[in-house]
C-alpha cells in the first residue's frame, strides 16, 4: 500500500521552472508512484490536495516555504526516497565555463555587445524598472516580459523611452514578433503585409498563426501589454507603434488587437490614424461593436473577433483570396449547424452546460464575448458581467469559462502554457459533473510554450472521459490549437493527436466557441439570434 509524505524546507526557494523539473526528476526515482517540489503557497496546497499528496506538515507551510511532496509504493522506503529528493533540491548547478553569452550585469552585456537593440526583461515586477531603465538609457529597446510592475513605473519607463525614440513592448508582453523573430511565446510565421498592434497576447498568437495559414504572413508584431490602452498610459505604445508601422513600407495593413481603451485613449489613437494613410482592422473585443467616425470609415473596418479581423484582413489585401481563406479557416453556419446536431444526440437529456478550460486570456475573452449572444449567462473568473463571477475560481458552475492563466492559479507556478498539470485536473473534475456536456481546450504552440501540450493532456481527456462513462454519459471534447506547422510542436502532428483521441479540432478559437454553444443548445437558438451572432463573429 502506497504513502504520502511531505517534507518542509523552511525559508528555502526555487523558482517554478526550476521546481517543476525537480518534479519531473524526482518521479522518476524507483519506488515513487508521484511526487511534487512546490512553494508552500495556497494554490499549491490546494494542488497538491487534489493531487493526494498533501500531509498535515505540507499544510502548515508558508509560501515562503519549500514543500517536498511524494508517494512511494513502500512504507519502508520512504524516508530513502525524501533524502534522495532532498539531494535534488540541494544539488548546487553543475560547474561550467560561463558562455560567452551569459551576463550578471546590464553593463556587462552591453559591453560584450554593443550593438544589441532590444532586450527582453523578464524579472519580478517590482525591480522590472530598474532593469528596463538601464536598457533604455543605453538606446535599447525593451520587451518586458515581466508582469505586476507598478502602473507608474510603466507609465515612467514608457514617457522616457517614446521621448528618445525607443520602445517599451509591455509590461505583461507575452508576445511579439519583430523582424520575423519570434519574442517570449510567440509562433513561427510567415512575414508579410500585416503589421499588428495588440494588447492582448494570445490575441496577438491567434491572428498571427492565421494571417499565416491564409497565405498573408506578418511584417511586425508589437505586443504593448494591456495596460497600454488604459487612461492611466494613455496608449503611449499604441500611438508610437502605429506610427511606426505607418512608416514602414513593408506593412500595408495596420491590425489593432485588444479590448476596448478607454475613451480618452481611443480618441488619440483615432486621431494619429486620421494622419496616417494606411488601412486598418480594428479587433477591439468588448461587449459593445466600436463604430469608427465616419471620416475614416473607408479606412478603418471593426471586427468583433479575431476570426473575423483576419478574413476582414484577406478581403482587404487579396479579394479574391477570400473564398480560399474561408475554406481554410472558417466554416458556413449550415455546416456548423449540422455537426453540431450530430453531436448533441450523444447527450444526455441532463448534459445542457459548458466547461472551457483555457490558458490563453484572450482566447477566453473572445469565447464569452460568442457565449453572452448564444447560450446568456456564463460564469468565469474573469467575467464580461460582475454579477457571472465565480465564487470560487476553483469550482465552476453551470456555463463557465476559465482563464488558468490568471494570477490565483499562477501564484508560485508555471503558466499553464508551460504546466497542463492544474488544467488536466480540472477536465477530470468538470468530468463528473453529470450536467457538462461539452468541455473545450485551447492548445497554444510557439517558443515558450510545452514542447507537447497535446501529449501531456491525452491521458486526462480519456480518464474523463472513462469517469463519464461510468455513469452512463459521453462528453465531448473540442480543442482549438492557436500554432503554425513550422512552430516546434507542429499543428499538424498536435491537431492529429486530437483527432485520434476523438476529440472534435476546430481552425479558430471563435468557431470552436459557436460551435460548442450550439451543441448545448441543442438546436435551440432562434434563427434570427443565430444569424445575428455568425454574422457578428464569423462572416467577411
Amino acid at each position: 500500500m502506497s504513502i504520502v509524505r511531505n517534507l518542509v524546507k523552511r525559508n528555502f526557494f526555487r523558482d517554478s521552472l526550476q521546481l517543476m523539473q525537480l518534479s519531473e526528476e524526482a518521479k522518476k526515482l524507483p519506488g515513487v508512484v508521484d511526487a511534487a517540489i512546490v512553494m508552500g503557497t495556497d494554490t499549491n496546497k490546494e494542488l497538491l490536495e487534489r493531487l493526494g499528496l498533501l500531509t498535515d506538515e505540507g499544510a502548515s507551510a508558508s509560501e515562503n516555504d519549500m514543500i517536498l511532496a511524494v508517494r512511494v509504493e513502500d512504507e519502508a522506503r520512504v524516508d530513502e526516497v525524501l533524502q534522495e529528493i532532498e539531494s535534488l533540491v540541494l544539488k548546487p548547478p553543475e560547474e561550467a565555463e560561463v558562455r560567452e553569452e551569459e551576463y550578471y550585469s546590464v553593463e556587462s552585456a552591453l559591453e560584450s555587445m554593443p550593438d544589441a537593440n532590444l532586450a527582453v526583461v523578464s524579472v519580478p515586477g517590482e525591480y522590472a524598472r530598474d532593469v528596463a531603465m538601464k536598457f533604455l538609457e543605453h538606446g535599447v529597446h525593451v520587451h518586458l516580459f515581466s508582469d505586476h510592475v507598478p502602473i507608474e513605473h510603466e507609465v515612467e519607463l514608457k514617457r522616457y523611452a517614446s521621448s528618445r525614440g525607443l520602445f517599451v513592448l509591455g509590461p505583461g508582453a507575452g508576445t511579439s514578433i519583430i523582424n520575423g523573430k519570434a519574442i517570449a511565446f510567440a509562433n513561427s510565421v510567415r512575414r508579410g503585409p500585416v503589421g499588428i498592434v495588440a494588447a492582448a497576447g494570445t490575441g496577438l498568437q491567434e491572428v498571427s498563426v492565421l494571417l499565416d495559414s491564409v497565405g498573408l504572413g506578418v511584417s511586425q508584431g508589437l505586443g504593448i501589454g494591456g495596460n497600454d490602452v488604459k487612461k492611466e498610459v494613455g496608449g503611449i505604445m499604441a500611438r508610437d507603434s502605429i506610427l511606426a508601422l505607418e512608416r514602414d513600407p513593408k506593412t500595408k495593413l495596420i491590425m489593432i488587437v485588444s479590448k476596448p481603451p478607454d475613451k480618452e485613449v481611443l480618441d488619440r489613437l483615432t486621431q494619429v490614424v486620421g494622419e496616417g494613410k494606411k488601412t486598418y482592422v480594428a479587433c477591439f473585443l468588448g461587449k459593445t461593436v466600436y463604430r469608427p467616425p465616419k471620416r475614416l470609415s473607408m479606412r478603418i473596418y471593426p471586427a468583433r473577433s479575431l476570426h473575423k479581423a483576419v478574413l476582414q484582413a484577406v478581403k482587404l489585401l487579396r479579394p479574391k483570396k477570400l473564398p480560399t481563406a474561408r475554406k481554410k479557416i472558417s466554416m458556413k453556419l449550415s455546416e456548423l449547424r449540422s455537426l453540431s446536431l450530430k453531436l448533441s444526440k450523444k447527450l444526455a437529456p441532463r448534459q445542457r452546460y459548458i466547461r472551457a478550460l483555457y490558458t490563453g486570456g484572450t482566447l477566453m475573452y473572445e469565447s464569452l464575448l460568442i457565449y453572452r449572444q448564444l447560450v446568456g449567462g456564463v460564469y468565469s473568473n474573469a467575467p464580461l458581467d460582475e454579477r457571472y463571477r465565480l465564487p470560487d475560481p476553483f469550482k465552476s458552475m453551470r456555463h463557465s469559462v476559465i482563464d488558468l492563466g490568471e494570477e490565483v492559479f499562477t501564484a508560485g507556478r508555471p503558466h499553464p502554457m508551460i504546466d497542463p498539470t492544474l488544467r488536466k485536473l480540472r477536465i477530470v473534475e468538470e468530468a463528473g459533473d453529470p450536467e457538462v456536456a461539452v468541455i473545450t481546450l485551447d492548445f497554444v504552440l510557439g517558443y515558450g510554450a510545452h514542447p507537447d501540450p497535446v501529449g501531456a493532456t491525452l491521458d486526462a481527456i480519456e480518464e474523463a472521459r472513462e469517469r463519464a462513462a461510468e455513469d452512463g454519459r459521453e462528453i465531448i471534447f473540442m480543442a482549438h490549437v492557436c500554432g503554425t506547422r513550422r512552430d516546434p510542436q507542429g499543428l499538424r502532428e498536435q491537431e492529429a493527436k486530437l483527432r485520434k483521441a476523438g476529440v472534435v479540432t476546430f481552425p479558430t478559437n471563435a468557431l470552436m466557441a459557436f460551435a460548442s454553444a450550439l451543441v448545448v443548445k441543442k438546436g435551440k437558438i432562434r434563427s434570427d439570434k443565430l444569424r445575428k451572432a455568425y454574422k457578428e463573429f464569423i462572416e467577411v
